[in-house]
């Protein structure tokens, strides 16, 4: 019989760390007061000085020191607090704590706050967080626990948030606690029952009933409402992921492991019926799944403890540190700003070995160069694939009277890729594979991952392949499609699909931001602010092969939503009707408007009626007119040609409608792949793109939300 005690423990969470910082001992006036709002006319001007408490309530002590009930701490030298009147980051200022060493302590205000408010927000740490976008967007990935000093990374990880309001002379404006504030949570772990050999790191996942992994815990805070910053930026929804991890260092042979995870102030909130699944990752690498008869909540803002001492199992695999893993191999370099980055996952180290993953690596590469306009700009691409071995192969499953995706074995791989039964869906660890690319990019990593394009491909056959890209607001600055992308895929049911897949994930969703053309049947819904979201995509580069396109039809299935009909002149694409290259006609291409597209049988059109002759609608042998002209834009874009937001001039259609003269309709034929031998009744459409909308912050993607999309 298993046993775990999991307890919520009245809070806190650390000690607070020193920050290395002077203080200043005169106010400086702000170099240009600020302009105040109506609501700020009246209201109290923060002071010079502060005294700022921990508050009397157990959840806001939160030092390392464990009692058995609570941690608790105190002020340290230099720890910074942040104020700033609400909504008004730009007239906030940092207080500072001379000397600390209590948990109530005077703090000195750096510069003068001009502006009055009844209103005031208080953010820790202040050297960080000034405003409530910086607040839910504090990430929680990358804790390291040392043996030399077990809490002292908790400092780091630890925020507080702190609102009041007062509107009458009673109210002490120079007196700030931060009892009951919006604070991290601590999940403190007691394992024993088993030897640890070596760990380096702890991971929590919570399972489903079927024993799947189920997206429950947050990478960053969390503010309920509408927050809005100086900027006009607002924090978005947190990243929402099943596991969490700390790092181990300097540990030896354990017999037993206490620590502590800083995590989210959200509460996490898991049903009956699921599981906690503990790993011990190390020399020997050990796991223990927690069975949760009853449903529990993971407070945030307190200390959980999760005490396992028994139930424990080897997890099988290799889970040696070889000095090769994150070595990078580079298959060709030009320094054109073309960036695509290859690694593998559920390779083992005898695949390493005997040459297999090299081979796979490069056949990918040549894969992604056998369709036009890749095949023309390959010598522009820096190509590099990453070294990755996985502890275990992927060893997963398809069912034998079906080649459409697969189901995980449960085996542990380097990049945690999953497929979804019953679906060509795939995901993984987009974060990881992030740090490894940045292996590849070298020094100016953090830069150019913005735009890099990442290909992982699984170690199993099958038809399964999805796109994840990540976008930012410094997209819409640019009009080519300013973002960074993973696509994982497998390896296919045979070359041809594999070839299909990669060109469809990678160079169509990855690479040139395009959408799928295909459409179902059946039962839809529609919405027309979707029209206003696709135009909205086309301004930054994205999906740009389609468009709205209203037909009498449109009007039948949906008389509500009936609306004037679409003229072929609204089309994005209408400009490349009538050139020279004459795209209309059936002899080249037969460019239109169809209607069906972007998943929807109505209210959007493709390009090509065809769809055995396009890479984004049935994975057919060519990228049609429009997705070549938009991967052409993207690569002059990439490369400098292009400055400014030139998509759609005369200019730029005129240097596309030669270059495809000359490199494309001249030799068309010889530019057409093979197409995929596998019939097509037997091959699922394989999944949309899937888009997180986020902050870059340290050359690291932050997902806050989802990029508005219509499917």
């Amino acid at each position: 019989m298993r046993q775990m005690s999991f307890k919520i423990i009245a809070f806190a969470a650390l000690m607070l760390a020193g920050i290395s910082c002077s203080v200043k001992g005169d106010l400086e006036e702000t170099d240009t007061p600020c302009e105040e709002t109506d609501i700020q006319k009246e209201g109290f001007i923060l002071p010079e000085v502060l005294t700022i408490s921990m508050g009397d309530e157990i959840e806001t002590k939160t030092t390392h020191e464990y009692d058995g009930q609570r941690l608790f701490t105190k002020w340290a030298d230099g720890d910074a607090v942040f104020a700033s009147p609400v909504g008004r980051s730009d007239c906030g200022t940092c207080y500072r704590v001379p000397q600390g060493g209590a948990a109530t302590n005077t703090f000195v205000a750096d510069k003068a706050i001009t502006t009055s408010a009844w209103q005031h927000v208080y953010y820790y740490p202040g050297d960080k967080i000034h405003n409530d976008a910086q607040f839910a967007n504090f990430s929680y990935v990358g804790q390291v626990q040392r043996k030399s000093n077990p809490t002292a990374h908790m400092a780091d990880y630890h925020t507080m948030y702190k609102y009041t309001e007062g509107n009458s002379s009673n109210y002490d404006v120079s007196q700030v606690s931060f009892a009951g504030c919006q604070q991290s949570g601590c999940m403190r772990f007691v394992l024993r029952g088993t030897s640890f050999v070596n760990p380096k790191q702890i991971k929590l996942t919570v399972l489903n009933t079927d024993g799947a992994p189920s997206k429950h815990f947050y990478t960053t805070n969390i503010l309920h409402g509408y927050y809005q910053d100086v900027t006009g930026e607002a924090p978005k929804s947190s990243n929402e992921v099943s596991s969490i991890t700390l790092g181990l260092e300097g540990y030896g042979t354990e017999s037993e492991l206490v620590a502590y995870m800083m995590h989210t102030n959200e509460d996490v909130n898991i049903p009956a019926g699921y599981s906690l699944r503990v790993e011990v990752i190390g020399d020997k690498s050990m796991q223990a799944d927690v069975p949760l008869n009853q449903a529990i909540t993971i407070k945030g803002g307190y200390c959980s403890t999760l005490s396992v001492d028994s139930g424990w199992t080897e997890i099988k695999g290799d889970y040696t540190e070889y000095d090769w893993d994150g070595e990078v191999v580079t298959i060709q370099a030009a320094g054109k700003g073309l960036d695509l980055v290859l690694m593998g996952d559920g390779f083992i180290k005898e695949d390493f070995d005997d040459g297999t993953y090299d081979r796979v690596m490069r056949q990918a590469c040549d894969d992604f160069f056998s369709i036009e306009p890749y095949i023309t700009y390959r010598k522009d691409f820096d190509v590099y694939y990453v070294k990755t071995p996985s502890p275990n192969r992927l060893d997963a499953v398809t069912p034998d009277d079906d080649v459409n995706g697969a189901e995980n074995s449960g085996n542990v791989t380097k990049l945690s890729v999953k497929f979804t039964p019953g679906s060509t869906y795939m995901d993984g660890d987009t974060r990881l594979a992030q740090e490894y690319a940045c292996k590849a990019l070298g020094a100016n990593a953090n830069a150019r991952i913005k735009n890099a394009v990442v290909m992982v491909v699984a170690n199993h056959k099958c038809h399964a392949g999805t796109c994840h890209s990540s976008w930012s607001w410094e997209s819409y600055d640019y009009d080519y499609g300013m973002s960074y992308s993973v696509a994982f895929m497998a390896l296919g049911c045979n070359d041809n699909d594999r070839r299909c897949l990669i060109q469809h994930e990678v160079g169509g969703h990855g690479f040139g931001k395009l959408a799928d053309e295909y459409f179902y049947y059946g039962t839809f819904s529609f919405s027309t602010r979707k029209w206003n979201i696709i135009a909205d995509n086309h301004k930054i580069g994205l999906y740009r092969n389609v468009d709205k396109y209203v037909t009498a039809k449109f009007n039948e299935l949906l008389p509500s939503l009936a609306t004037d009909l679409t003229q072929d002149s609204e089309v994005l694409w209408y400009d490349m009707i009538g050139t020279v290259n004459n795209y209309e006609s059936a002899s080249v291409e037969s460019l239109g408007f169809y209607e069906g597209a972007y998943v929807l049988p109505v209210g959007f059109c493709r390009p090509t009626e065809d769809a055995s002759l396009s890479v984004m609608n049935s994975h057919g042998p060519m990228f049609n007119a429009i997705c070549r002209r938009q991967i052409v834009y993207r690569i002059r874009s990439l490369k400098g040609e292009i400055s400014g937001k030139k998509f759609g001039t005369p200019e730029e259609l005129q240097y596309f409608l030669q270059w495809d003269a000359d490199n494309y309709l001249s030799k068309k034929q010889n530019n057409i792949a093979p197409q995929n031998h596998i019939l097509e009744r037997e091959l699922q459409p394989l999944p949309p793109p899937v888009n997180e909308f986020g902050e870059w912050k340290d050359g690291v993607f932050i997902k806050t939300g989802e990029l508005q999309k219509v499917y």
